[in-house]
This record gives structure tokens, sequence and C-alpha cells, in this order.
């Protein structure tokens, strides 16, 4: 069986923001596996500057981007922070 091989995040930013340069951070290591997957070696808090942490158990997550759908214009479009 192949073991799968990941990689250290710097600065353990789950997500960067594009518009506001605010990051999605967590406490602990992060790193990233071949498939995309976010693995923590621990319990994590995750901070970001507009909202309070949030607590994250140990385990492998995966995360999308997320969308919005202007019903007025009828356009999908990706969520920028």
């Amino acid at each position: 069986m192949k073991k799968e091989t990941r990689k250290k995040i710097d600065g353990n930013i789950l997500a960067s923001g594009e518009l506001t340069n605010h990051h999605h951070r967590a406490t602990v290591d992060v790193f990233e596996g071949q498939n995309g997957t976010r693995e923590f070696d621990g319990a994590t808090t995750i901070t970001h500057e507009e909202h309070g942490p949030i607590t994250v158990p140990k385990g492998k997550w995966a995360s999308a981007q997320v969308q919005e759908f202007d019903y007025l214009s009828q356009v999908a479009r990706t969520v920028r922070d």
C-alpha cells in the first residue's frame, strides 16, 4: 500500500483573503495531502480577523471555495474575502 505524502503549509494558513489580506489560520501545524485534504496533527483553533475563533478536532478535512448566487442577475460567483 502506497503511503500518501503530505507537505507542510507555510504559516498554517488555511485560506488567504484575496481582497482584505485576512487569513484563516490554524494554531497547530497544517499539512496538505496529494488529494487536497488538510490535516492537523492535533486539535486546533482557527482564527480570522473578522470573526471569532473556531475549534476543530484532529483529523483530515476537505475545504472548498464558497460560491454565492445573485438571483437578480442570475450569476454565480466565487466569494472573495
